[in-house]
């Protein structure tokens, strides 16, 4: 019933027009374990669907069997739309199954009839009307007529129930169930006709259909079901014009703090591609190739007013186009169109395939803009490439030092020639580690195969440590690691390995502050010192002091600033665990905005935009509540550790 919640809140036009729902559910006996599942979750559903709007959501409740069943055919068991939840809670505990007779196949289209023709519909465009058809067997073929059954017939044509349903704007969504375990064999018998003749009503309508006769749609209820119920606050919607004045403000302040700098800086957008043909692309993050496409978009992103692609997106773009017919210069060029960014980085490999040269590319331009040989050393690539580069915007981005030894390189190149490690087969594990989060994160850890890709960033993270127990960056991506394991298991449900997970997210969040002189970017020690206050010493004043002044920085570098904005959305939403005093809607309101105005391709605008529900067509967001899904996890205690 939580995947059924979340798509049709998805769905619904309009959060301010009301909601009339009939439920019209199969009673018959092969129904009594999905009646049960029905009983227990609708009422919550319903809830749920409440929460997210200020029109009323009014329910009716329809139950429709075979003609020799003892109840009957059909039964009005709530004869009006009430938004009344404990008036529905009753009319499902009152529902019981019945055995009908003769067949398999049942009155479904006698119950859909009943709920379309019968039920006091509203008729004003402002009210939204649905049926939920529940069943796990079809209604009788409509050629059907049985000399000694007479009455177990078809009554009511398929295209007629739609035209019906049409007439007065409502909406049929179907769920196919399954059938009791005694009855499989005749149940998969009939699954054709069932799921054709609930299809046929669901998209004759406009409406869903979930089919729980596949077992990995099963399991997705099941999941859906174990996922603990975030508590939303309500914010003001956001529009289309609160994103373009974000924009605004968000550029002018960016070219103020370039005119500073450079008067010939500007924010730039780089996409760094894995040093490979695009052909024989790889994003093994394992693989030399990857790892040097790696380590220089962790070096440029750490530089204020650079936007790097994901490496989720860049993969993508590449797969797209391999299939174009395009050659390898020409398929660089569409990339970086369709990344939208000003730059494209990409290199080639010796015969065994390890990266022996970078390439930079101008939008635009046929021609490489820069070509740097570096035989796969690449602590002082970013540096060079940077400097060496004839064109203004990129040298701009890192100033050269200004009093005192006029050889003495600036803080900005200081850290973008600041190894990752001691070693360099400590660098090679945290690039791993590095390279797989970041690709795990841009699919938002939906893909089925995230969990196992976290499982091998964590081991690469704790091989980096056992070489170098001080390195502060390989504690950090280890405390993310662990961060993205314990939301996994909280949305499985498996409260226990999440609680687990989250302390050992505090752990090396606390190493990774104790080490935090050791990592190579300023901007990522600033977001670690606001982290450690508001999640490990639950400073929460100081914590949102430090985020606020990270978010507002321009001399910080944009991912980071991203993040703080996220941070801040979640605590003044009331999110983490956060005392009621902190709640801010405007603040958490204004953060979200941020997101979605200047970062609009982040996984947490996609977040955003789901949550929100951002209309396309609307230019709003039509369901604008925010989750408060991380208080149990924030305040998992840590047993303090012996002092080293």
């Amino acid at each position: 019933m939580g995947l059924l919640q979340r798509s049709f809140l998805e769905i619904i036009p309009q959060r301010d027009s009301d909601l009339e729902i009939a439920l019209v559910i199969d009673g018959t006996g092969s129904m009594e374990t999905a009646i049960a599942g029905v009983r227990e979750s609708a009422v919550a559903m319903l809830e749920d669907l409440r929460r997210g709007r200020s029109g009323e959501v009014r329910t009716a409740l329809v139950v429709f069997r075979d003609y020799a069943a003892p109840a009957g055919p059909v039964q009005i068991l709530q004869d009006r739309f009430t938004a009344d939840g404990e008036s529905l809670g009753q009319a499902l505990e009152s529902l019981r199954a019945e055995s009908g007779e003769p067949f398999f196949h049942e009155l479904v289209d006698v119950g859909v009839h009943t709920a379309l023709d019968r039920l006091p519909w509203s008729t004003g465009a402002d009210t939204t009307r649905w049926v939920f058809l529940f069943g796990d067997a079809p209604p009788y073929a409509e050629s059907f007529v049985p000399a000694d059954f007479p009455e177990a017939r078809r009554h009511y044509s398929t295209d007629l129930l739609v035209a019906l349903a049409g007439r007065k704007g409502i909406q049929i969504h179907s769920v196919l169930c399954e059938s009791s375990p005694e009855l499989q064999a005749t149940y998969r018998q009939a699954l054709p006709e069932t799921r054709s003749f609930m299809n046929a009503l669901a998209a004759g309508t406009g409406g869903l259909m979930l089919d729980l006769s596949y077992p990995d749609i099963r399991q997705a209820i099941v999941e859906a079901g174990r996922q603990p119920r975030a508590d939303l606050l309500e914010i003001e919607p956001i529009t289309r014009s609160d994103l373009v004045l974000a924009r605004e403000a968000f550029g002018k302040e960016t070219a103020v703090a370039s005119a500073e700098a450079d008067p010939t800086a500007a924010e730039v957008r780089i996409a760094v591609l894995p040093h490979l043909p695009i052909h024989q692309m790889s994003f093994d993050a394992g693989k030399p190739a990857v790892q040097i496409a790696t380590h220089l978009r962790h070096k440029l992103e750490s530089l204020p007013r650079v936007r790097m692609s994901s490496p989720y997106d860049v993969e993508r773009r590449v797969r797209r186009m391999r299939a174009a017919g395009l050659n390898d210069d020409q398929q660089v060029q569409a990339i970086a169109n369709q990344l939208g960014v000003d730059y494209v980085v990409w290199g080639e490999g010796d015969a065994a395939g390890n990266p022996v040269l970078s390439v930079v590319y101008a939008k635009g331009t046929a021609e490489p803009l820069l070509r740097v040989p570096h035989e796969g050393e690449y602590t002082r690539l970013a540096s060079f490439m940077l400097e060496k580069a004839p064109d203004d915007r990129l040298r701009g981005l890192v100033p050269p030092a200004t009093g005192g030894d006029a050889d003495q390189p600036s803080s900005r190149t200081q850290e973008l020639v600041r190894p990752l490690a001691r070693q360099p087969g400590t660098a090679r594990e945290i690039l791993f580690a590095l390279e797989t989060l970041e690709q795990v994160l841009g699919k938002l850890a939906t893909d089925p195969t995230a969990g196992a890709r976290l499982a091998e960033a964590q081991q690469a993270a704790e091989a980096a440590l056992k070489t170098e127990s001080t390195n502060g960056l390989a504690h950090w991506l280890l405390a993310n690691i662990h961060f993205n394991l314990a939301t996994a298991a909280q949305g499985r449900g498996e409260t226990e390995v999440a609680e687990e997970a989250m302390r050992e997210m505090k752990r090396s969040l606390g190493r990774a502050f104790r080490y935090r002189n050791e990592i190579d970017s300023s901007s990522l020690v600033k977001e670690l010192v606001a982290d450690h206050a508001f999640l490990v010493q639950r400073k929460v004043p100081e914590a949102i002091r430090a985020y606020e002044s990270i978010a507002n920085d321009p001399q910080v570098c944009t991912s980071v600033r991203r993040r703080a904005h996220w941070m801040l959305t979640g605590i003044y939403s009331g999110d983490w665990g956060v005392e009621p005093e902190v709640v801010d809607p405007s603040a958490a309101r204004r953060h979200s905005i941020a997101i979605l105005a200047n970062w609009e391709a982040s996984p947490e605008a996609v977040l955003l935009r789901k949550w929100l529900g951002w209309d396309e067509q609307t230019d709003r967001t039509e369901h604008p509540f925010l989750p408060r899904s991380h208080g149990d996890l924030a305040n998992v205690e840590v047993p303090a550790e012996p002092a080293s």
